[in-house]
């Protein structure tokens, strides 16, 4: 059964411990995150630390989608719905899919968290949020996906938006 997220959030301060929908898990702030992706990029440069936020996000969604499945026992667009509820829920932003006339997906982020929590870049640095999509929509689909993020509101464009596609 779908249940707002403080319904299966849970504390037991005596043990220190923390879960959502039974998960275990720990609450970090906006700015720990960008600053952990920060200094991520200074030690591995830009591009090293692109990859391993990616692979962070892809790998973590690719869990959580699979559980969601099992849990809420959603399919298709009532899944996806639901996906997004929680996702705004926990502070992520909010974002819509939609297809391209090139048979891709495109997802838009309104308030990304990373690129609120960011602020003023060159270059796109949603990185975690570009693998959390390919994860999702490698689970969906069951095909290798990728996804790249071409709109950055770290970089003053009105969202943040990434491009979905396939793996050949």
């Amino acid at each position: 059964m779908l249940k707002d997220v403080k319904e299966t959030a849970a504390w037991e301060r005596s043990k220190g411990e923390f879960s959502i929908i039974g998960i275990p898990g720990i609450i970090l702030s906006i700015e720990t995150f960008v600053n952990l992706q920060k200094d991520a990029e200074k030690i591995l440069g830009i591009d090293g630390a692109a990859v391993i936020f990616y692979q962070a996000g892809k790998s973590a969604n690719k869990r959580w989608i699979n559980y969601f499945g099992k849990e809420w026992g959603l399919k298709d667009n009532k899944f996806i719905q639901a996906l997004q509820n929680h996702y705004a829920e926990l502070g992520f932003g909010t974002f819509s899919i939609e297809e391209n006339n090139k048979n891709e997906l495109v997802v838009k982020v309104e308030n990304s968290f990373i690129a609120r929590g960011y602020r003023n870049s060159e270059v796109p640095v949603c990185h975690f949020l570009s693998g959390y999509f390919a994860g999702l929509t490698e689970v969906l689909e069951g095909n290798s996906i990728d996804a790249e993020e071409i709109k950055c509101a770290a970089k003053g464009d009105d969202c943040c938006e990434f491009v979905i596609r396939r793996v050949d």
